[in-house]
């Protein structure tokens, strides 16, 4: 029934179509007497191709025994495919893809016994996706060591080793040198990279470790105790390492500069960037500053506490805030600020910090959750401060009007 762990190569072939039947809610299931269509499973996707030239769009196989290999089908084919039923079929698995997907497992064989060998890392997850593969190891390397992995399983393509598959009795199991334990106890089945690796495994495998053509790592990141190694083989590869180059052609165009200048060119870019920055921030700052002593001038002759109503129009909320923060840091103030930024209503509610006995009273989150609830205002903050935002066409006047109101009667006690 496994054909494809017979020959994987087989990618056309003939067989007799013994059952259709409903798989799930938006597919059918096509029963082979004999398939060559790998199913999901180890890490590895399932085939995809045709059957009398209906799709495939994914091959899955049940945990029963028997097993039984799902080829699934779409609802809209079911009725072509029961016309077929106990009939020969001809079917075709995509070559290109399965060709893909070998090159990545057999090359993940590679990488992992690579690991394993120079720093005795095991392989602990492995995933292969449309256009990447992934393993987990147990260990945290270094993107040296994993250089070194790359390098060694690189130069075991290039050596040209043969790729087996074996069904060994147990005595002859017994005296494997096992990248890693069987998952199962029968029909075992174990493919060794020409003396550098013997792994169990069910998946489709090259004939030599040239067909793999390339290993390249992509990206590592920690995970978990270890390290995850996104990595691509053959095709995989060719077709990252295109993508990339054409980002670095584009760069250069862009930028007017040679590949080998870029990172240098963006890291000067970048820096000079954040000194803009600064430099901006402390100009806004001196600004701020300026606005505020306007501001504060019609004050000057006012004695006691101050409640200013401080409308802008424009204005970021950080900058709101800073324009709060330089007039409270004169005693005696109380600021109600709002600015209106496109669709959005910043609100910043503050009080000197230097507070007289009178002003302690006056809660600034106690007043902005009180009466921020009307108009759906969102944030929050501390008796000294607090902020938040809505919607432009709330009654922002009436909510400061009340805020007022509230405040002046709290200071007259």
């Amino acid at each position: 029934m496994k054909k494809y762990l017979e020959d994987s190569y087989c990618l056309n072939f003939e067989s007799i179509l013994q059952a259709v039947n409903s798989y799930d809610d938006t597919l059918a299931s096509i029963q082979l007497a004999t398939t060559y269509f790998y199913p999901e499973g180890g890490g590895q996707p399932g085939d995809r191709g045709t059957i009398d030239g209906i799709d495939i769009l994914d091959v899955q196989i049940s945990d029963t025994k028997p097993p039984i290999i799902h080829h699934l089908i779409s609802f809209a084919d079911q009725d072509k495919a029961i016309e077929l039923l106990n009939k020969p079929v001809n079917c075709k698995v995509d070559q290109k893809r399965r060709l893909a997907l070998m090159q990545q497992h057999s090359g993940q064989h590679l990488l992992s016994a690579a690991a394993e060998k120079l720093y005795n890392a095991n392989t602990i997850g492995f995933h292969m996706g449309a256009d990447y593969v992934t393993i987990d190891l147990d260990q945290r390397l270094t993107a040296k060591q994993v250089e070194a992995m790359e390098t060694l399983a690189n130069e075991k393509i290039y050596e040209n080793l043969e790729i087996i598959a074996h069904y060994p009795s147990s005595e002859t199991l017994s005296q494997m040198p096992l990248r890693k334990q069987p998952k199962v106890t029968e029909n075992i089945r174990v493919i060794e990279i020409s003396t550098f690796d013997f792994s169990p495994c069910g998946g489709t495998h090259l004939k030599t470790t040239a067909e793999i053509g390339i290993i390249k790592v992509k990206k590592i990141e920690n995970y978990k105790q270890g390290i995850r190694i996104e990595f691509g083989c053959g095709l995989f590869a060719l077709n990252m390492m295109r993508y990339r180059n054409g980002i670095i052609n584009d760069l250069t165009a862009i930028l007017s500069v040679p590949d080998v200048e870029i990172v240098a060119f963006i890291k000067q870019t970048l820096e000079g960037i954040k000194q803009d920055k600064r430099v901006i921030s402390s100009l806004t700052h001196q600004l701020l500053e300026r606005e505020v002593k306007e501001i504060m001038l019609d004050t000057e002759e006012t004695e006691g506490i101050k409640v200013i109503r401080l409308d802008e129009e424009n204005v970021s909320m950080n900058d709101l805030r800073t324009k709060v923060q330089i007039i409270c840091q004169s005693p005696d103030f109380v600021v109600l600020a709002r600015s209106v930024e496109g669709d959005k209503c910043h609100v910043v509610l503050a009080k000197s910090k230097e507070a007289s006995e009178e002003l302690a009273a006056v809660k600034m989150n106690d007043l902005f959750k009180t009466y921020g609830a009307e108009i759906g205002l969102k944030g929050g903050g501390n008796p000294n401060m607090a902020q938040g935002g809505t919607a432009s066409d709330q009654d922002t006047d009436g909510f400061f009007d009340k805020l007022e109101e509230a405040v002046n009667a709290i200071l007259a006690g």
